[in-house]
């Protein structure tokens, strides 16, 4: 920020300004290709490694649902700017579906941030969270479920995002590790984010070694939330035995279960 006058008013340096408009994503070169034809329909196709280059912007993005009417751009735009300890301005924009919103982060760190919140609320406005891909569809919430863990009695040497990530691929993606974990200031275990498959089986332990032996371990794994999909619905918070959609009597509407109580829930350290 630079002063604008002697009284000590301070305005936007040129570069502020710069930084805080958002930019045109980046262009990508593409051989031509004619349209083709199947029934009578036009398609057009491109390969995989053309659409995960195309993708490639928007690597930190994260989708916002809303579980009620949600709060306005610019509410939702101060609340991150103020609460989310990001590192740089995202770009915040609506979506097809009313209650969605587009958060596109700048970097790893700022994504993982927003996607590992313990508490997901806007001024009392819940919302799920999504890790945003180019498959994704605002008419069916993804199975992929961000997940607090812990490692009890992991010995602190493998404090290390080196070592949680690989401890972490049979589970699902790593996140990342609070700070007392982070910092090893608390040694009695691991605490971690985890983006996990809701419809898969959790496992519950592994061996740091060959399992049995006397050098090796046995290392618990408890989880702060269990995970529920509904292959039926296509939506989080309730399985398919619970599911009330398409059953007599019902109203179709659906449940996603008890919400935590955002007072008692720990933010993260």
């Amino acid at each position: 920020m630079a002063a604008a006058d002697g009284g000590g008013t301070c305005w936007p340096s040129f570069a502020d300004l710069v930084a805080a408009v958002p930019q045109p994503i980046p262009e990508m070169v593409l051989p031509p290709r004619a349209p083709k034809m199947v029934d009578g329909e036009i398609y057009f196709q491109f390969s995989k490694e053309e659409i995960e280059r195309s993708a490639e912007s928007f690597r930190y993005s994260v989708v916002l649902k809303f579980l009620k009417q949600r709060p306005s751009l610019d509410v939702v735009c101060a609340f991150i700017h103020s609460y989310w300890g990001l590192s740089a301005l995202p770009v915040v924009s609506s979506m097809l579906r009313p209650r969605n919103i587009f958060v596109r982060m700048l970097n790893e760190a700022d994504f993982s941030k927003a996607l590992s919140r313990d508490v997901c609320e806007i001024h009392v406005s819940f919302y799920l969270v999504f890790h945003w891909s180019p498959e994704f569809n605002e008419d069916a919430e993804p199975s992929r479920v961000p997940v607090w863990l812990s490692l009890p009695g992991l010995p602190p040497n493998y404090y290390r995002e080196a070592f949680l990530k690989i401890l972490m691929a049979p589970i699902g993606t790593f996140i990342l590790w609070d700070n007392p974990t982070r910092c090893a200031t608390r040694t009695d275990g691991a605490r971690l984010c985890v983006e996990v498959d809701a419809t898969k089986a959790l496992l519950n332990h592994f061996w740091i070694g060959v399992p049995g032996l006397p050098a090796s371990r046995k290392q618990e794994v408890i989880y702060e939330t269990l995970p529920a999909y509904c292959a039926t619905c296509k939506m989080q918070g309730h399985n398919t035995r619970t599911c009330i959609v398409g059953k007599p009597g019902k109203t179709g509407q659906v449940w996603r279960g008890k919400k935590e109580n955002p007072e008692a829930v720990k933010a993260i350290p």
